[in-house]
């Protein structure tokens, strides 16, 4: 049996190099002569520039004064490959919920400003490819701050410039792009996620991931609103209507900035990174039996994104059933069948305090897949 791991971390608890050392552990057990490949993965969230590099060791780590999620001053790093210019940012290094203690989180006053930093050092230094990791973002700004960054202006009704933050969206008035970076013209921009929510609605950025992010039912609506005020503006002054494009939702709506303000194409994080890895020849073969992947929680959300979704379509792209396995399986309005999955596990057992089973998870995640592949 040959049997390909591409498993996310388990957030709180294991690392993705840890998951996919116990998920094969856990297969040799089953079976001593299992033929297990795997690779560090990334849906574009958290571990995406790790995960580039994992595949490319020449990739340069650039160093970069950039501002973090509420405006201080912090140093975050991107990848640059200066022989292609190209340059791969994750969004999370500079815009992240982690930089972020908890009571510090509220998606009206975060902006992804540093993330627009880091793409015009990138610009600056040459790149003309930029491929933006999007996911794990503190922010509902509509991208409006990494817009910023390079070089927009957002005005209210007097013309004045209105904070690149999530709470500003519903002061917009005018946008004037006339001091945008020349380099941005000749740039070609990616970007990488597995989401697939519109920017608006009770599937958009703020309805969804809002309250992760801090915001409270109130601040949800104005979140929403302010989005909507944003991509009016955008019709009437740049006559672009990509509101509803899949994806437009990700990381806070900044796949709709990304799209609006840097003519950005998007592309599936799961299969980028498979590309770079050369595993989608192992794939195109016919010589993959099953696909195991994994997360800390499977639940409706995993539905519109998250890696685990995007592994499971790669497993339909080539006909190899996928098996999960997971912290907890939290599913209410969605089935295993919903998301592509052939057969989910779980190693929390709802008779164990949580903690136990986040302290253990190492162990009862090798338990899980010594029976996860079992009845074939």
């Amino acid at each position: 049996m040959n049997v390909l791991i591409i498993p996310d971390k388990f957030k709180g608890s294991l690392t993705g190099t840890e998951v996919i050392e116990a998920i094969e552990l856990g297969l040799r057990r089953f079976d001593s002569n299992i033929q297990v490949h795997s690779i560090t993965a990334s849906d574009g969230g958290d571990g995406f520039l790790d995960a580039i590099r994992k595949t490319d060791e020449s990739i340069e780590t650039i160093r970069c004064e950039t501002t973090d999620p509420l405006g201080r001053s912090i140093h975050a790093e991107y990848g640059f490959d200066s022989k292609q210019g190209i340059a791969y940012v994750e969004m999370a290094r500079a815009s992240g919920m982690e930089l972020l203690v908890a009571e510090e989180r509220n998606p009206l006053l975060t902006s992804t400003l540093g993330t627009g930093t880091l793409i015009a050092d990138a610009l600056r230094r040459g790149a003309a490819k930029l491929y933006i990791g999007l996911g794990g973002s503190a922010t509902n700004d509509g991208g409006i701050g990494i817009a910023t960054a390079l070089g927009y202006r957002f005005l209210d009704a007097d013309g004045a410039p209105l904070p690149a933050t999530g709470g500003a969206l519903s002061k917009i008035d005018s946008i004037d792009a006339s001091g945008v970076m020349p380099e941005l013209d000749s740039a070609q921009v990616f970007a990488i996620n597995d989401v697939a929510n519109p920017l608006l609605g009770p599937e958009g950025a703020a309805a969804v991931y809002g309250p992760q992010k801090g915001a409270d039912d109130a601040m949800v609506a104005r979140l929403d609103q302010g989005l909507n005020r944003l991509q009016q503006i955008v019709q009437r002054d740049l006559k672009l209507d990509v509101a509803d494009v899949p994806g437009a939702g990700a990381a806070g709506g900044t796949g709709y900035g990304l799209k609006a303000f840097l003519r950005a194409e998007f592309l599936s994080g799961i299969e980028f990174v498979l590309s770079l890895t050369g595993v989608e020849s192992l794939l195109s073969g016919g010589t993959i039996d099953w696909i195991v992947t994994g997360e800390g929680k499977i639940d409706d959300q995993t539905a519109y994104g998250k890696l685990v979704r995007g592994v499971a379509d790669v497993g339909e792209k080539y006909r190899v059933p996928v098996a999960a396995l997971c912290g907890l399986l939290s599913l209410e309005n969605a089935s295993i069948e919903d998301l592509g999955l052939a057969k989910v596990r779980q190693i929390h057992d709802p008779q164990r305090p949580v903690e136990e089973t986040i302290r253990r998870a190492k162990d009862l995640l090798v338990d899980a897949a010594e029976e996860l592949l079992k009845a074939g």
